[in-house]
């Protein structure tokens, strides 16, 4: 459909709310940018007020379940405010945190929407959904390192709104298609410099470069994806074998070679802006990503005044954005939430535990997995909690070799996002699936999440007593 043809659709009366309320978030983005570049009070300020008008313009968006645990946060923030070393610091931290997520999630659905638009990805998407169900799961797995990988959340949300789509038998198929998005996007989260996982946990560890610690990440990523596969094959032994569907009669190698090339085209250029601004990753994606979708926009776009078509195309995508209504209340509320409850935790006890902790390193792994999953489950901002965990329990501290220790948190960091409630993973499974957050996350990844993570410290700790031996 011409994309002037829908927009003159729009009822007239919705317009003005929509672009008002699409205004605040194009300011939190505004904010956020500003803020990564040169830090101040004035930039968090921004993104905390327009924060704040967007969700009371939108508060009617807000799914039940997504209120109830905002305005809970809420109330733990207020409560434990006074009790913070630094309170204007602590929330200030935590609106721009949130206001980073928010920016980030904005930034990737524009990119999901008009990579969902080309023809190449309705290929891909039947191609995926064609294949056998006891395959599927390894099949999705990789393609989502794939995308998620060279995409970032925009891949993974890609291929959520595909799994969401497509017909299966019961619904608990669907739910482990969503699982393995989960997981596999938490595995390349591992490696992948399109997400701030790995950068932020590099400034860490002086010295420490990403080739270092890359073999071992790869290491339990190929882990996930291969225990997920057998945990999938033993959900369906005792299922009949079904027919896969046909084959689409487009070849998947034409329709992948484009999407591969746009997504390294892409990859390469947020890296070469984040290192020639010298800024984080982040920026580099919510400043290209619009003009990115601009550029998609135009080739798909039909006759003359092309251009145009795709600017409109943008404008409405943009108009859309304020669904994202519930990311942005938990993500604000987790984010200044998490900040206060991190600054009121005792510092005192980590020499310590330390001390505990460096007898054995199978000890120290499973202490370190323990705290960050625990404060995710608590809606500590996970950035927060590995900066925390990072600098008060480093790596001589426990006895672990800088690659171990470092390789730990990024294992219990990818857990943590698809395991517990409060992640934009989690958010974006629940938005795209209709099944609650708790379904998505808890009920169905516990059993995963335990096993993967009990032989996460049985190697990690292997390799860190084979180190420890050696030097």
């Amino acid at each position: 459909m011409n994309p002037s043809v829908e927009a003159s659709e729009l009822p007239a009366a919705r317009t003005p709310p929509a672009a008002i309320s699409t205004l605040m978030l194009v300011a939190m983005m505004a904010g956020t940018l500003f803020n990564l570049f040169h830090p101040h009070p004035g930039a968090v300020a921004l993104v905390g007020v327009a924060a704040a008008v967007f969700l009371l313009r939108e508060r009617h968006r807000l799914p039940p379940s997504i209120r109830r645990v905002t305005l809970a946060l809420g109330a733990i923030t207020l409560l434990l405010l006074p009790l913070a070393a630094a309170p204007g610091q602590s929330l200030s931290k935590g609106v721009a945190i949130g206001g980073l997520m928010a920016s980030i999630i904005s930034s990737v659905t524009l990119m999901a929407r008009a990579a969902l638009a080309a023809p190449q990805t309705g290929v891909v998407a039947r191609h995926l959904l064609a294949t056998g169900l006891r395959s599927r799961y390894l099949v999705v797995s990789l393609a989502c390192q794939l995308f998620g990988g060279l995409m970032g959340l925009a891949g993974v949300s890609m291929l959520m709104d595909m799994a969401s789509k497509g017909e299966v038998q019961v619904e608990e198929d669907r739910l482990s298609m969503l699982a393995a998005i989960m997981r596999s996007f938490a595995a390349a989260t591992l490696w992948s410099p399109m997400f701030s996982n790995v950068t932020i946990l590099l400034a860490l560890y002086p010295g420490l470069t990403w080739s270092t610690v890359v073999p071992l990440c790869l290491a339990m990523a190929a882990c996930s994806i291969v225990l997920g596969s057998l945990l999938e094959m033993r959900r369906l032994r005792h299922r009949p074998l079904v027919p896969p569907l046909p084959m689409p009669r487009a070849p998947l190698f034409r329709a992948l070679l484009p999407m591969l090339v746009a997504m390294g085209v892409f990859l390469a250029a947020v890296i070469a802006l984040a290192h020639a601004l010298k800024v984080a990753v982040v920026a580099g994606i919510v400043l290209l990503i619009p003009l990115a979708v601009l550029v998609l926009h135009a080739l798909q776009a039909q006759g003359p005044a092309r251009l145009q078509q795709a600017r409109q195309r943008l404008r409405e995508d943009y108009l859309k954005l304020p669904a994202l209504a519930g990311e942005v209340a938990l993500f604000m509320a987790a984010g200044c939430g998490g900040t206060v409850i991190a600054s009121v935790i005792p510092v005192a006890w980590t020499s310590a535990i330390g001390s505990v902790l460096a007898t054995s390193p199978f000890l120290a792994c499973f202490a370190l997995i323990a705290i960050v999953i625990g404060l995710a489950f608590l809606a500590v901002h996970p950035v927060l909690t590995v900066v925390l965990v990072g600098t008060a329990l480093p790596p001589a501290m426990v006895g672990l070799p800088v690659t171990v220790h470092m390789s730990v948190i990024l294992v219990a960091w990818g857990v943590a996002s698809y395991a517990t409630p409060f992640s934009m993973i989690a958010l974006m499974a629940h938005r795209y699936s209709g099944h609650s957050v708790m379904a998505v996350t808890v009920a169905l990844n516990r059993g995963f999440a335990v096993i993967y993570l009990g032989l996460a410290i049985l190697f990690l700790g292997t390799i860190a007593t084979v180190l420890r031996g050696a030097g």
